[in-house]
C-alpha cells in the first residue's frame, strides 16, 4: 500500500496569517522609534567604566524580569506580566537614555531567544516593540521632568506618564498584531487591553519608584527590597499553580459530565477536542483513530467550532501511531526539544510543542488524543500538562468505548453522507481488493464506471438544492438496484457516481449494466408534483486490459464518460484514441489548435439532389483537416479530440464561416445553392449560438433559408427541452434545422414532434443495406412515411447505386446524398462539377427518375 505523509488536520484548523500585517506594524514601530530618537536627540554616550556597569545591570535585570514573569489566564488568552517597568524605572533615574535603551534591548534579546526561543518576524516584533517603549518613555520622562531635579513631584509625574505610555503602546500594539495574525481584529480587546494592562505597569512602576529612592538613600536598601520582591514572586506563582490545579479539576468535572451526557458521536467528539484545548491553553486539538490497512481516521476542531475529518495512510516513522507491534506511550514534545523524531514530527505539522497520549477502549488502544501550541509564548508543556491530557483522553476513551459510536465513525469516514453509498475512499479500496484478486486468479478482471447526470444542475438552480438532495436519492437507489448486488455502486462527490462490476471479463457485460442502469433512469422523479427526468452519461474502463491500478481505472472510465457526455449521453468504453492525456494525442491536440489558429481547417461539400428531378439545391459542407504527418482527417477523426479539448466553439465557427462564404460566392455567380453545417453535441448547449449564427449571416448577406443546421439524433433526445429551447432560436433566425443519422439514437415521438425541424435524414448504414424484403429496407421505408407523415423533407444519405435511388425515389424519399450524387469536393469545384452535373449526370439519370415516376 502506498505510504504518504499525512500534515493533519491541526494545520487545517489553523487560519492562514497575516503576516504582512504584523510586518507593517513592525515598519511603523521602527518609523516611531527613528523620530522619537531624533526629536529627542537620542544618541550613544560616552563610554566609561560607569556607563558599561550600568549597561550590563540593565541588560540583566531586564532579561530576569523578562524571564521571570507572573502568568494570568484569562479564558483562552494567557496574559504575561514582566516586571519590566523596575529596571525601566531605575534606568530612567540613574542611567543615561543611550545606555537605557542599549540595556533594554540587550536584555530583551537574551530573553526572547535564549528562553523563549523566538526566532523570525516574531522577534523582530518583540525587540522593536521594546526599542519603542524604552525611547518613547525616554522622550516623555524628558519632556516631564525637564530640569526639575529627581524624587520631586515633577519626577513623580514624568515617571508615571513614560511607563504609562510605554505600556499603553505596549496594548495597544500587541492586541493589533494579535489581531492581524489571527484575522480576529477586535477593538472590544483592545480597550480591555488599555483597561487592564497599563493599571498593572503603573502597579509596578509605583514598587520600582519606592525602590529607587530607597537606593538613592542607601544601596545596602536594595537587598530587602530585592528579597521581598523575590518572595512575593515566588508565592504569586505558587498561589497561582493551586489556582490553576483548582480550575483544572473544575473543568475536568465539567469535562466529565458533558462528554458522558450525549450519546452523538459528533456532540462527543467536539466535547472532548473543546474540553482539552481549554483545559490545556492549547490552540488545536486532534484525534486520531486507528483502523485497518495502515489506515487512520483523524478529527480536529476548526476556529469556527466545527468538525474536521481527515482519511490518511500512515506515514513512515510517525512516532505518535504505534507499528503492529508496539506499544503506544504517552509523547511529551516540549518547545526546544532534542528528540529527532519529535523535532520531524512537529516540523511536518508546523507546531511549536504538542502533547499525545493514547485513546483506550474496551479492546486496547483505539487512537490519540494530541494537543498542540500552547497559548502564549512564555511556557511550553510539561509533564504535569502530559499527565492532565491522560486524564482527559481516560474520561474521553469511557465516552468514546461504545462500538456503536467507533462504528458510526468509521461508516461515516467511508460513505456519502447523503445517499449512503460507499464514498471515493471506500470504492478504491474495493477496487484495490477486486484487483488482488484478479492477480492472483480468482477472478477474471472488473469493470469501472463513472457516471454523471445530464441536467441536474437545471434542477438545482431551478427547483433548489434541496430538491437536487431528494434527486440524488433517488438516482442512488434507482442506480444500485438496476446494477444489482454485487456490484459496488458510490457517490463521487455532486451527482457524479461510480460502478465496481467484480468479476467482469469484457465490455459487453459491462455495456449491457450500463444500459440497464440507464433504462432505470428515464422514469421521471416526482419533486413535490413536478415530474424530473435526468439522463446520464457512462463512461467504461476494463481491468486488467485497460489498467491494473484503482487510479488508471477511475482515469479511463472518467475519459470515456466524457466522450458519451459529447456525444450527447449515453455508454461509451474506453479507447485509447479518446485519451487526450497521451502523449501521442496531447500532441494532436495541440496540432489542432495550431491549425484553427493558422487556418488549417478546411471545408468540402457534398450536393444533395431532388430524387424526383435530379436538381441541386444544396451542399452539406464537411470540415477536413490536412495534418503535415497523419495526411487528411475527417470530422469523424479530430472532431471528438475537439469536442475533449474544448475547442468545438472555435471548430464550428470556423467551419460556418467558410460555409457561408462559399454559399456567397455562388450566390454572386447566379447559383442559389443552400448549405448544410453539422452542430455538436456542445455547439446546441452554447447560449451565444444563435447570435453567433445571426451575426455571420448578416456579414456574409446570406439568407437565412439557405443555411441547414443538422444536428444528430442522440443530440436532440439527451436533453429534449435545452434541444428544443436553443432550436427554437434558431428557427425564429429564418434558418433550416434537420435531424442527421436518423434512425440510429433512440428518440421520443412526442418530442420529436415538438422539434421545429424541417428535414430528416436516413442514417447511410440503413440506406447502403437496402435488400428487398429485408429489415433495413423496412427501416428506412417506416422513416420517409413518417417523415411525409410530419410534412418533413427526408434526405437519404449513402445513395451509391441505380438501385438505391429507384427504391428511394418509389417510397417518397425528398433527396439523395452519396456517392451517386458526387463524392466530398472543394468548394471551388462546385461550380464546374455543377455545370458536369446538369449536362450529363442529370440525363444520364432521367430514364431512372422515369421509371420511379
Amino acid at each position: 500500500m502506498t505510504r504518504r505523509r499525512s500534515t493533519g488536520l491541526l494545520r487545517a484548523a489553523r487560519r492562514p496569517p497575516q503576516w504582512w500585517g504584523v510586518a507593517a506594524v513592525v515598519a511603523c514601530l521602527l518609523a516611531v522609534t527613528a523620530v522619537l530618537a531624533v526629536l529627542t536627540g537620542l544618541r550613544p554616550g560616552a563610554v566609561s567604566p560607569a556607563a558599561l556597569a550600568s549597561y550590563a545591570w540593565l541588560t540583566v535585570t531586564f532579561a530576569v524580569a523578562e524571564i521571570f514573569v507572573l502568568h494570568i489566564q484569562v479564558k483562552r488568552e494567557a496574559q504575561t506580566l514582566a516586571l519590566s517597568e523596575i529596571p525601566l524605572v531605575f534606568g530612567l533615574v540613574f542611567a543615561g537614555a543611550g545606555t537605557l535603551v542599549a540595556g533594554l534591548l540587550t536584555g530583551g534579546a537574551l530573553a526572547y531567544v535564549l528562553h523563549r526561543r523566538q526566532r523570525g518576524l516574531k522577534l523582530a516584533y518583540n525587540l522593536t516593540l521594546k526599542t519603542t517603549d524604552a525611547v518613547l518613555a525616554v522622550a516623555l520622562y524628558q519632556l516631564v521632568r525637564g530640569d526639575a531635579p529627581a524624587f520631586g513631584w515633577r519626577w513623580m509625574v514624568a515617571t508615571y506618564v513614560a511607563i504609562g505610555a510605554a505600556a499603553l503602546l505596549d496594548a495597544v500594539a500587541t492586541q493589533l498584531v494579535i489581531g492581524l495574525h489571527e484575522r480576529s481584529l477586535s477593538l472590544r480587546n483592545i480597550v480591555s487591553e488599555i483597561a487592564i494592562y497599563p493599571t498593572l505597569a503603573l502597579g509596578v512602576g509605583t514598587v520600582a519608584m519606592v525602590g529607587t529612592y530607597a537606593y538613592d538613600a542607601s544601596a545596602l536598601s536594595l537587598l530587602p527590597a530585592c528579597g521581598a520582591g523575590a518572595f512575593l514572586v515566588i508565592g504569586y506563582r505558587t498561589y497561582s499553580r493551586l489556582s490553576d490545579r483548582h480550575l483544572s479539576l473544575e473543568r475536568l468535572y465539567r469535562f466529565s459530565q458533558a462528554v458522558t451526557s450525549t450519546p452523538e458521536v459528533n456532540e462527543t467528539l467536539g466535547s472532548v477536542l473543546a474540553q482539552a484545548k481549554e483545559l490545556l491553553r492549547s490552540e488545536h486539538a486532534e484525534i486520531t483513530f486507528f483502523g485497518t490497512n495502515d489506515s487512520v481516521v483523524r478529527v480536529a476542531l476548526s476556529p469556527s467550532g466545527r468538525l474536521l475529518r481527515e482519511n490518511l495512510v500512515v506515514a513512515a516513522g510517525d512516532p505518535t501511531i504505534p507499528g503492529p507491534e508496539d506499544e503506544i506511550t504517552p509523547l511529551l514534545m516540549p518547545r526546544g526539544t532534542r528528540d529527532p523524531k519529535a523535532r520531524a514530527h512537529l516540523a511536518a505539522r508546523r507546531s511549536r510543542e504538542a502533547i499525545v497520549v493514547p485513546l483506550r477502549g474496551d479492546a486496547g488502544v483505539i487512537g490519540t488524543l494530541a494537543v498542540a501550541d500552547r497559548l502564549g509564548d512564555v511556557r511550553t508543556f510539561d509533564v504535569s500538562d502530559m499527565r492532565l491530557l491522560e486524564t482527559v483522553a481516560n474520561h474521553a476513551g469511557i465516552a468514546l468505548q461504545n462500538s456503536r459510536l467507533i462504528d458510526q465513525l468509521r461508516h461515516e469516514s467511508l460513505h456519502d453522507a447523503l445517499t449512503g453509498l460507499p464514498n471515493r475512499v471506500l470504492l478504491q479500496r474495493r477496487i484495490a481488493d477486486e484487483l488482488d484478486r484478479v492477480r492472483q486468479g480468482v477472478s477474471r478482471g472488473c469493470a469501472v464506471m463513472i457516471m454523471d447526470l445530464d441536467g441536474f444542475k437545471d434542477v438545482n438552480d431551478t427547483l433548489g438544492h434541496q430538491h437536487g438532495d431528494d434527486l440524488l436519492k433517488v438516482v442512488a437507489a434507482r442506480t444500485s438496484q438496476a446494477a444489482g448486488a454485487t456490484t459496488t455502486v458510490a457517490r463521487l462527490g455532486g451527482d457524479e457516481f461510480a460502478l465496481l462490476l467484480p468479476d467482469c471479463a469484457d465490455g459487453t457485460t459491462a455495456r449491457a449494466v450500463a444500459l440497464h442502469v440507464l433504462g432505470a433512469l428515464q422514469h421521471p422523479t416526482d419533486l413535490e408534483g413536478i415530474p424530473v427526468q435526468v439522463g446520464a452519461s457512462l463512461g467504461v474502463s476494463l481491468a486488467p486490459s485497460q489498467a491494473r491500478d484503482a487510479s488508471g481505472l477511475l482515469k479511463r472510465a472518467d475519459v470515456a464518460m466524457y466522450a458519451a457526455k459529447s456525444a450527447g449521453g449515453g455508454v461509451r468504453v474506453y479507447d485509447a484514441d479518446l485519451d487526450t492525456s497521451s502523449p501521442a494525442r496531447l500532441a494532436l491536440v495541440m496540432d489542432l489548435r495550431t491549425a484553427l489558429e493558422q487556418g488549417g481547417i478546411t471545408v468540402h461539400v457534398q450536393p444533395k439532389a431532388d430524387l424526383a428531378t435530379g436538381a441541386v439545391n444544396a451542399v452539406e459542407v464537411l470540415a477536413r483537416w490536412d495534418h503535415p504527418l497523419h495526411g487528411v482527417l475527417g470530422p469523424d477523426e479530430f472532431i471528438p479530440l475537439a469536442e475533449r479539448a474544448g475547442l468545438m466553439r472555435q471548430l464550428t465557427g470556423q467551419v460556418l464561416d467558410r460555409a457561408l462564404r462559399s454559399c456567397r460566392s455562388w450566390h454572386d455567380d447566379g447559383l442559389a445553392i443552400g448549405v448544410a453545417v453539422n452542430l455538436s453535441a456542445r455547439s446546441l448547449t452554447d447560449v451565444d449560438l444563435c447570435d453567433e449564427v445571426a451575426a455571420m449571416l448578416a456579414r456574409h448577406a446570406v439568407a437565412p433559408h439557405l443555411l441547414t443546421l443538422e444536428i444528430t439524433e442522440s443530440t436532440v433526445m439527451s436533453d429534449p427541452e435545452a434541444a428544443i429551447e436553443s432550436l427554437q432560436r434558431l428557427r425564429a433566425l429564418g434558418v433550416r434545422l434537420a435531424i442527421d443519422d436518423f434512425g440510429i439514437g433512440y428518440s421520443s415521438l412526442s418530442n420529436l414532434r415538438r422539434l421545429p425541424v424541417q428535414e430528416l435524414k436516413i442514417d447511410k448504414s440503413f440506406v447502403r443495406e437496402m435488400s428487398p424484403g429485408g429489415d433495413d429496407l423496412m427501416i428506412v421505408r417506416s422513416i420517409v412515411d413518417l417523415g411525409r407523415n410530419l410534412a418533413l423533407d427526408v434526405v437519404a444519405e449513402g445513395v451509391e447505386t441505380h438501385q438505391a435511388w429507384r427504391e428511394l425515389t418509389e417510397m417518397g424519399c425528398h433527396f439523395a446524398q452519396g456517392y451517386l450524387v458526387a463524392r466530398p469536393m472543394p468548394p471551388g469545384q462546385f461550380g464546374t462539377w455543377l455545370q458536369g452535373w446538369h449536362a450529363h449526370r442529370r440525363d444520364s439519370l432521367s430514364h431512372l427518375v422515369a421509371a420511379a415516376t
